[in-house]
């Protein structure tokens, strides 16, 4: 299913649901109304009752007239009954019999009781009446109202019944419009939610579509943004560009990566070579051939070397297994024993806090000890026979391992080349080296949300901050 069409459905889903609930609640305050109105009828229709049966000794000539021209206005389906206190049925009229106006003025003379055997409502209901004045019940579709009628001949129960019939057509009218409204607003709403589902997913099809005709060839092309800077959609599409613009740039950094490796491959290769060759040409001294073999050996050393760190930087990924947590002031201890048995130049300051869990991280040990080793490598590389000091310490920014060398500098213009595999400044040429150590380091480094910050100054040295953001 299409992404409108699913839209479109649980829109029109949650307008069912809202508009089902609106409409029940409208019927069933229609209903309940309905009722109210019907048995407001029902009492009314009692105490005409009792007024006209009741009454009229009490009442003047003018109130019992208006009385007897209220009385014929009956209900569909109405019966009525009076009782006295005693469960007794005093008179029962029904829709049935016909009143004139002779009969009418005569009707109280003509009262009589009737046996209790014609007691059509039973005595729990005549009690109710008696004990709360005024009650309303149902029984089915017929709706029932009973009154206790206080006379100066005696104390009355008075209950009435009828069945709304105009009230229910009106209900079932209402029931047929809403369900046919209902309906023609689900139709509706569906349609209306497709056209906005289609203009909502528009620029979401225009960029689906621009994102088809990108390929590894021409990574350089972006998305264009809406004019709206900040709604999803322009956020997507810039997320989108970023992610273009990071292929791109590893597609540059993998093809420059290669062409450089294979030159830096060739050249320790064609020397093998051309040493080999030249050497097998003519029949040589012993010595000359000896001399030749540690050519060889020398170059294939490097190459090997290049091999190594090339493995290092391709393989330098973070495995979840292989996470571990890591005292950096340890890690540093070992790695700052390494080479200062090797060069004797190397001094460290410990400054961090007691709280042990400062200074420690998860990760690679591995992959941090080559880090941090190959910066201690080119800062002694770079320093000739002069100190190299590191610092260990912590503050704001995380912890910070600092190495600090007397070496030959760095030029400011090629500082941000440094990381840059192969890369090597000018006039670091003089130094053996392939340029990958660095590369690696930073690469680790970021591995482990840490980052190296650089600062140089041309034959005064070099100071390498890395910082481990926790």
């Amino acid at each position: 299913m299409k992404v409108k069409n699913r839209l479109a459905l649980q829109f029109t889903s949650m307008i069912a649901i809202l508009l089902f609930i609106v409409l029940m609640g409208t019927y069933l305050l229609v209903e309940q109304n309905r009722k109210d109105n019907f048995y407001a009828q029902l009492d009314d229709r009692a105490l005409t009752t009792g007024q006209l049966y009741l009454a009229q000794d009490n009442m003047t000539p003018e109130n019992f007239r208006k009385v007897i021209e209220k009385y014929p206005q009956t209900l569909p389906h109405e019966a009525a009954r009076i009782y006295n206190d005693k469960f007794q049925s005093v008179i029962i009229k029904q829709d049935s019999v016909s009143w004139s106006n002779a009969n009418l003025k005569n009707i109280h003379s003509s009262l009589v009781f009737a046996n209790e055997d014609t007691i059509s409502w039973s005595k729990d209901v005549i009690q109710q009446v008696i004990a709360k004045k005024i009650i309303h019940f149902s029984i089915g579709d017929e709706q029932v109202a009973g009154l206790y009628y206080i006379d100066n001949s005696g104390n009355f129960v008075i209950i009435d019944s009828a069945i709304d019939d105009l009230g229910f057509q009106n209900m079932k009218k209402l029931a047929y419009i809403m369900l046919f409204g209902f309906l023609a607003s689900l139709v509706i709403t569906f349609l209306l939610g497709r056209i906005f589902a289609t203009i909502a997913l528009k620029p979401i099809l225009k960029i689906t579509n621009d994102l088809k005709i990108i390929r590894s060839t021409s990574l350089d092309k972006r998305l264009t943004l809406t004019r709206y800077k900040n709604d999803e959609i322009s956020l997507l599409s810039t997320t989108i560009n970023n992610l273009l613009e990071h292929l791109e740039q590893s597609f540059n950094d993998q093809q420059s990566f290669i062409t450089n490796a294979s030159h830096e491959l060739r050249t320790p290769l064609t020397k093998i070579f051309g040493k080999a060759e030249v050497t097998l040409k003519n029949d040589r001294e012993k010595e000359e051939y000896k001399n030749a073999l540690e050519s060889i050996v020398k170059e294939a050393e490097k190459l090997n070397s290049l091999i190594t760190s090339l493995l290092e930087l391709s393989q330098a990924s973070i495995d979840s297994a292989e996470l571990q947590k890591i005292q950096l002031d340890e890690l540093l201890w070992e790695v700052v024993d390494e080479w200062d048995n090797k060069s004797g130049l190397v001094s460290v300051a410990y400054n961090l806090p007691e709280n042990v869990e400062k200074y420690t991280i998860q990760g690679n040990r591995r992959l941090l000890f080559i880090a941090i080793s190959n910066i201690f490598k080119n800062a002694i590389k770079f320093s000739g026979d002069k100190e190299v000091s590191c610092e260990i310490f912590f503050n704001e920014k995380g912890v910070n391992i600092t190495i600090k060398d007397k070496g030959i500098g760095i030029e400011s213009n090629e500082l941000r080349y440094i990381f840059q595999p192969f890369y090597r400044a000018p006039n670091a040429f003089k130094h053996p080296g392939s340029g990958i150590g660095l590369s690696l380091a930073e690469k680790i480094i970021r591995l482990h949300n840490g980052k190296i910050e650089v600062t140089s100054v041309i034959n005064e040295g070099t100071i390498f901050n890395v910082v481990f953001s926790l």
